[in-house]
């Protein structure tokens, strides 16, 4: 049910993203225990690969997550089972808009829940050896996408409007353009996480080329000496904070961003369906996707 770029796009980068996760999990479990020194490194790579079989399981979840929104006869039989004679969208424009904000109340939570748990593996996934970079933030984009236009689409079904018909497809395009514009500051910050991780990974001592070269690290080691007192940082400890950061920035953007997509998706149809069912003139703006 997703358009075939899109389906193209992700199943591909989901495909390499996959496979790559996959080998960095045979790579880190195969390893041989390292001196008692090593320890805490370890420890790291057992969270990561965690995180790879995570991602795994995500990219199914997310595929289910799709089919299910697209669905049409999802917000009916949500209706029948309210006692509400529906067959199809178009009975939707005779319910009354309190019965219809039923269903789309708690969306918006919902889908910030969800947009944190998918950014905060994807976040992770960046620093894993093997899986990580371009691979996982491609996939973490196109999933984004995905999710915002099955978000946007089964809002737009909940208040009855059918967004298979070209017609109405600027809906969705509306709702979900604006999700691309939270994405690149994301983006960004996992790919200067992810190269500041392989940097810093087996490095003893600080160097100017180091911090110039990695902004991001020297940024967080100013924090860590704020916390302690001024006492120096050492350069393992900043290196062992990437993955936080990664994590942070993919968990907060995505959680923002689809809880937003379903907020803005509902004011949007409620404003669509009140203007529809009472015959006003909507703003020429919202008859176009870039308005």
């Amino acid at each position: 049910m997703l358009p075939p770029k899109a389906r193209a796009a992700f199943d591909a980068a989901g495909k390499k993203t996959k496979g790559a996760a996959l080998k960095a999990g045979r790579a880190i479990s195969n390893a041989t225990p390292e001196p008692v020194k090593e320890r805490l490194e370890l420890i790291t790579d057992a969270a990561l690969v965690a995180a790879a079989k995570r991602a795994v399981h995500l990219l199914e979840l997310v595929t289910d997550w799709t089919t299910e929104l697209m669905d049409c006869e999802q917000v009916l039989k949500h209706h029948r089972s309210s006692g509400r004679d529906v067959e199809s969208l178009a009975d939707l424009k005779t319910l009354d808009l309190k019965d219809l904000d039923d269903y789309t109340r708690r969306m918006a939570l919902k889908w910030s829940t969800g947009g944190a748990l998918q950014g905060g593996v994807m976040g992770m996934l960046a620093i894993v050896p093997y899986a990580g970079g371009l691979a996982a933030i491609t996939l973490d984009m196109v999933a984004m996408h995905i999710l915002s236009t099955a978000i946007a689409t089964r809002i737009c079904y909940a208040y009855g409007f059918d967004v298979t018909d070209d017609q109405m497809r600027h809906m969705v395009d509306r709702m979900v353009v604006r999700a691309y514009k939270e994405q690149a500051p994301k983006a960004e910050t996992v790919r200067r996480a992810n190269a500041a991780f392989a940097a810093g990974k087996g490095r003893v001592r600080w160097s100017k080329k180091l911090r110039d070269d990695h902004r991001l690290m020297s940024a967080v080691e100013k924090l860590m000496k704020q916390f302690g007192n001024g006492r120096a940082v050492p350069v393992e400890k900043v290196t062992k904070a990437m993955p936080v950061v990664a994590i942070f920035a993919g968990a907060s953007t995505n959680a923002y961003v689809l809880g937003d997509v379903a907020h803005q998706a509902r004011l949007y149809a409620q404003t669509l369906f009140l203007a529809e069912k009472y015959g006003l003139s909507l703003p020429s703006n919202l008859h176009t996707a870039d308005g």
